[in-house]
């Protein structure tokens, strides 16, 4: 009798599933995830604003596969075209548009507040995707990207309080 009594409680918190239903949202317990990319190789030879490199639109499209088991909510770029041509080849593959923000006006507090529970693939530059990392944790540890750095990225989450983990992380996945 004991046996069946304990087996049937194990049934009945089983059937009480507190989590979401097929389709609803999840809630992310306010967890919001940046990805700050550097735009890829670019070329030399078209003065302040140039278009990628041949390498570069490789590195665009490898950014495809790296987010493809990874949920992506929004896509933003500077109003640069090696930064857009970077971001491009992801949100067609998401099927969204690149939202567009200002180089330099925005701190990682207004992108905080704006995309606060999402997880978003941004697309900067060498002195700025570090700069939006150290905002985020109120510290200075991570310095410009070299010129000729296209591997490193930073990934930073952000909870619900406000507690904040970045890291340095290097794009291992381009094809010789």
């Amino acid at each position: 009798m004991k046996k069946l009594l304990l087996l049937l409680t194990f049934l009945s918190l089983l059937s009480c599933n507190t989590g979401p239903k097929q389709g609803e949202p999840v809630d992310n317990q306010g967890i919001t995830t940046f990805y700050f990319i550097r735009h890829a190789e670019k070329r030399t030879d078209q003065g302040s604003d140039p278009e990628l490199t041949e390498e570069g639109k490789k590195r665009a499209d490898a950014w495809v596969n790296y987010f493809f088991l990874k949920n992506v909510d929004n896509i933003i770029s500077s109003d640069y075209k090696r930064t857009k041509a970077t971001a491009a080849p992801l949100a067609a593959a998401h099927d969204m548009e690149v939202e567009i923000y200002d180089v330099r006006t925005v701190k990682a507090l207004d992108l905080l507040e704006k995309y606060r529970g999402k997880t978003v693939a941004l697309f900067g530059h060498s002195n700025t995707i570090n700069e939006y990392t150290n905002q985020l944790q109120n510290d200075s540890i991570y310095n410009a990207l070299d010129d000729n750095d296209y591997d490193s990225y930073f990934y930073v989450r952000v909870s619900g309080s406000g507690k904040s983990s970045g890291v340095k992380e290097s794009m291992d996945f381009m094809e010789d």
